[in-house]
């Protein structure tokens, strides 16, 4: 078992999980309190699910990639939606809710195994800029999936699904998704206006802060073979974000590395620096070697600086520190 598999084991966050444990949110706030009765894990219900999903392409693709995975597909009663075990090769969902939550979960999910079969979603050796990029960009892309769904069921004349993703936290996803279709009529396009509407929802930062807490563990484990290897973006995508035809739908992958969206904020830059500097201390490996010098800071007056700037403000604080208490010292002495 990889250091990842045994994190995300130990993790609070279940393998790759669709939806936020957030029981403000009121989609989840009321499956969180119904009466587990009322939940239908039946035969049917699931038969029912998967002749939902052969109305769309891309459910119908979704399933027949499951099959040819042999991955299992069950209900598991959680506080998600559903989630993808790769170590299990499962996909689980929550009974907890409709139909058209879970037909949109499936989709993402096995999105995730799809993005799976490809390459190493997260690996130690990843520097932490790659770390970050990697997994938003795995996020963003199951996510807009579910864009893709909510259209093509539109198209067959079911706004269900639309609606439904409307009442979850990924509604501006489809809401871009729908305004650049009827900008463009262009399926990548309006896919792609999806992909980068997730770097500015509210649920980011969570996956932000699980990818960080992966860090102090691999920091711990303290080997310099860890943290060495940087992906080009544009590889990534060209690998993970692709269309029905086999196409990258993202017009500019370099768009992911703006600071407006490979961005995190300043309390998860003090854990990450935290984290790291030991760790860099130790194998002699620079900021830029970590990539540190393009992560980017996002502070409260809309400015960024990069977590390299952060640690040395750190730096010059603590030697500033030492200066005067070594200062205070001999003045004291006299």
């Amino acid at each position: 078992m990889s250091l990842y598999d045994e994190f995300m084991k130990k993790s609070m966050i279940r393998q790759f999980h669709c939806g936020v444990q957030n029981e403000t949110h009121k989609p989840l706030a009321k499956a969180f309190t119904a009466d587990k009765k009322d939940y239908d894990q039946s035969p049917e219900r699931m038969e029912r699910l998967k002749k939902m999903l052969m109305k769309s392409q891309i459910g119908r693709e979704t399933l027949d990639f499951l099959k040819e995975k042999g991955s299992d597909l069950v209900f598991e009663d959680m506080r998600y939606y559903g989630y993808f075990a790769p170590d299990k090769n499962l996909v689980a969902l929550s009974p907890r809710f409709s139909d058209e939550d879970l037909a949109i979960t499936f989709v993402h999910e096995v999105r995730h195994a799809r993005q799976d079969s490809i390459m190493s979603n997260t690996t130690p050796d990843m520097t932490p800029q790659t770390m970050l990029k990697n997994g938003f960009l795995i996020e963003a892309d199951a996510c807009a999936a579910e864009c893709v769904l909510a259209h093509q069921m539109m198209d067959k004349g079911d706004n269900s699904i639309f609606e439904a993703h409307q009442k979850t936290a990924y509604a501006p996803m489809s809401t871009a998704f729908e305004k650049e279709f009827a900008k463009s009529k262009d399926w990548n396009k309006a896919r792609d206006a999806a992909f980068m509407q997730w770097f500015h929802l509210p649920v980011k930062p969570s996956y932000a802060t699980q990818y960080i807490d992966f860090m102090k563990e691999i920091a711990k484990d303290g080997s310099n073979e860890w943290f060495q290897h940087d992906m080009d973006i544009k590889k990534m995508a060209g690998k993970l974000c692709l269309d029905s035809d086999g196409k990258c739908y993202i017009g500019n992958a370099k768009m992911i590395e703006a600071p407006e969206r490979l961005n995190i904020s300043e309390k998860q830059a003090a854990a990450m620096i935290q984290a790291v500097k030991p760790f860099m201390k130790k194998n002699n490996r620079s900021a830029e070697k970590m990539g540190l010098d393009k992560i980017y800071v996002a502070h409260a007056d809309g400015s960024y600086t990069t977590v390299r700037d952060e640690m040395k403000k750190q730096n010059a604080k603590q030697n500033t520190a030492i200066r005067n208490a070594a200062a205070k010292g001999r003045r004291g002495g006299r």
